[in-house]
């Protein structure tokens, strides 16, 4: 027979339940996952769009749109590289998207699990030079690339670095020594120095970022891409991100415009697999 134990942080979740119109059973569950204090308390429960982050905090981020503007400008053909899992499909279409909308010559090319295998390798380097691509922006892998991203900078090529996964390194005597690879810009959070206050994003949750910074460089009005944000809360949940911080807020965002959603592919996919909007 199962027995459940019931965690008891310390806290006013009397208090706590009238101040936000909530049980005090739930305030309780709230201040076990470290939700601590009123303003935390107001986000967990009520973020919105307006809540999240700017993506120019994250390091790199102004190289990147710099870099970007500069190519579109000067219609340089630009490919995204992503990746086969629900992360980083979604995360190639919100590049794409995103670019396309900006005027960009961009394709996309993701690389086969049987014969690629995960991440950028030296295969789709030797593929995107061959087709004439100037620029390479990956999306979900590319962290841990730091040789294939040599050698594509060796052949003459602009490289954008987009991920979330921990950046590689060896153990020395005095800490560690984290490889980076040496690309034109890196937008990682989790890479040292980068003080972005979230650590916990999939990839689709910084190509979003990325576009969205790209397009307020432009002048454009960010509420323009915010229906990406159903992508990117897909991936959110199929990459088995931690629901909390800003990965609630896409996630609650995401569900309310998938209700609505006018991509005729996911429509298909709700009403072939019989999901209630």
């Amino acid at each position: 027979m199962e027995q459940w134990v019931l965690l008891r942080k310390g806290a006013d979740f009397e208090g706590i339940g009238k101040r936000f119109q909530i049980s005090p059973r739930l305030a309780c569950l709230i201040r076990n996952r470290d939700v601590i204090g009123d303003e935390a308390i107001a986000q967990y429960l009520n973020g919105t769009i307006a809540d999240l982050y700017d993506g120019m905090l994250m390091k790199d981020m102004d190289k990147a749109v710099d870099i970007l503007r500069e190519k579109i400008a000067e219609q340089k053909r630009i490919r995204v590289i992503g990746d086969y899992d629900i992360d980083g499909v979604n995360a190639t279409y919100i590049l794409l998207e995103g670019l396309e909308k900006l005027g960009a010559e961009v394709d996309s090319d993701i690389p086969s699990r049987m014969k690629d295998g995960y991440g950028l390798n030296v295969e789709l380097i030797e593929r995107a030079y061959r087709d004439g691509i100037d620029t390479i922006i990956t999306c979900d892998n590319g962290i841990a690339a730091a040789g294939e991203i040599a050698y594509g900078k060796r052949l003459g090529m602009t490289i954008v670095v987009t991920d979330h996964h921990e950046v590689p390194f060896e153990e020395e005597e005095d800490g560690k020594n984290y490889l980076l690879p040496l690309a034109d810009a890196v937008i990682d959070p989790k890479q040292p120095g980068c003080e972005y206050p979230f650590k916990g994003l999939c990839g689709a949750a910084i190509a979003y970022k990325l576009v969205e910074a790209l397009w307020e460089a432009t002048g454009g009005d960010a509420e323009d891409l915010d229906y990406l944000i159903e992508n990117v809360a897909i991936a959110t949940v199929g990459d088995v991100m931690e629901l909390e911080n800003e990965n609630r807020i896409f996630v609650k965002e995401g569900l309310q415009m998938l209700k609505r959603t006018h991509s005729p592919g996911l429509r298909s996919l709700i009403a072939c697999t019989g999901v209630d909007k």
